[in-house]
């Protein structure tokens, strides 16, 4: 576990790419939450396969993910994000360069009526809302700061798209 900081209240990951964050369909063992459970005996049991869990990234996405260590600051901690009180950012290399190179896209996500685990904007979907900016243009690159306001999944990644781009790596929208 890369732990970025700890107090008596609160245990701030690291979580790499590829480390899948509790478990789920297909991914019983293994996961951050497992790792957390072993680690730490008195994690609060908001949920007894998410122990502590405020809030996930997604299992390709690395970044910083943030638990509860007791059951007071569970319950503020998920407030402030279900509330979206809380700030997020994220930085992705992104395909090609964006233009505008700084903008906001709001529109509906919903998952794919064909397509499993893919998302897709859809006029009945959950509202989302990305900020972007380039920080650096490569030659066929760009580094681009993105601050979500709601956390759909795949948020970034379907936005980036919706915008003729894909991030670097990404096999699902690329």
């Amino acid at each position: 576990l890369n732990i970025v900081y700890e107090d008596d209240t609160l245990l701030l990951i690291n979580k790499p790419a590829d480390f899948v964050v509790h478990p789920g369909h297909g991914n019983y063992t293994g996961t951050l939450v497992n790792a957390l459970a072993y680690h730490f005996e008195n994690l609060p049991m908001n949920s007894s396969e998410r122990p502590g869990l405020v809030h996930r990234i997604d299992k390709d996405t690395s970044g910083v993910i943030c638990f509860a260590k007791d059951e007071a600051t569970h319950k503020y901690l998920s407030k402030l994000f279900e509330e979206h009180n809380i700030g997020k950012w994220y930085l992705g290399l992104v395909h090609g360069k964006l233009t505008p190179n700084k903008g906001s896209i709001e529109n509906n996500l919903a998952e794919h009526p064909a397509k499993n685990g893919k998302m897709i904007i859809a006029h009945k979907g959950k509202f989302s809302h990305t900020d972007y900016e380039v920080v650096e243009e490569f030659k066929n690159h760009s580094l681009v700061s993105f601050q979500i306001h709601t956390g759909r999944t795949h948020q970034i990644r379907v936005h980036v798209q919706s915008l003729g781009h894909s991030l670097v790596g990404d096999h699902l929208y690329g």
